[in-house]
């Protein structure tokens, strides 16, 4: 909707008596109900499949013997936030 539209039905709902205004309201809220998101870690992964951002869940790693064994790498040059503010600058 573009703002002359915008303003065109601003000035329309102020030109409406009181009583047309409160039932205004009432209908706009009785249609509208927010949207809870999903903010799971599953929930999450669902929508980025959905939007094809992956293209599989992976399954969960359950087994701490996994983590216990990880080892860094080594990376060459200055760290990553480094860069980062730098850029921002």
């Amino acid at each position: 909707m573009t703002t002359s539209n915008l303003d065109r039905i601003v000035e329309e709902v102020k030109a409406l008596t009181p009583d047309e205004q409160r039932a205004l309201r009432e209908m706009l809220e009785s249609s509208v109900t927010p949207a809870q998101p999903d903010v799971s870690s599953s929930g999450f992964q669902k929508r980025l499949l959905e939007r094809g951002i992956i293209s599989r869940i992976p399954p969960r790693i359950r087994d701490a013997e996994f983590y216990a064994n990880r080892k860094p790498i080594a990376v060459e040059g200055k760290p990553v936030s480094e860069i980062i503010i730098e850029e921002r600058r």
